[in-house]
């Protein structure tokens, strides 16, 4: 999970940061009087690719996340069984004391 948390973290810096050094690129140039259209044509690839990536990236985390849970249930499921046949040896002493006729 931690990594998970640090590779969040590395989207939200990337969230909050490209936008805006991409708009002011765009803007500089704007001012600059450039007319370049390959900087533009730069930008907006770069966001979808960004956003492809970061939707793959989701979507792999939810079914990590999705698969650590069936497997936590699982786990769970075997534990429960296995407290209740230790609950019943315990609570049914007689099996194990052999001198007991």
């Amino acid at each position: 999970m931690k990594n998970t948390e640090k590779q969040a973290k590395y989207w939200r810096y990337a969230a909050w940061s490209a936008p805006f050094v991409a708009l002011a690129i765009l803007i500089g140039e704007i001012l600059l009087g450039w007319k370049s259209h390959t900087t533009a044509l730069i930008v907006v690839t770069t966001f979808i690719a960004t956003s492809v990536f970061w939707w793959w990236w989701a979507i792999n985390r939810i079914v990590y996340i999705v698969k650590c849970s069936f497997r936590m249930e699982e786990q769970v499921g075997i534990v429960a069984k296995e407290l209740k046949e230790l609950r019943e040896d315990v609570g049914n002493r007689k099996w194990r004391e052999p001198n007991n006729d």
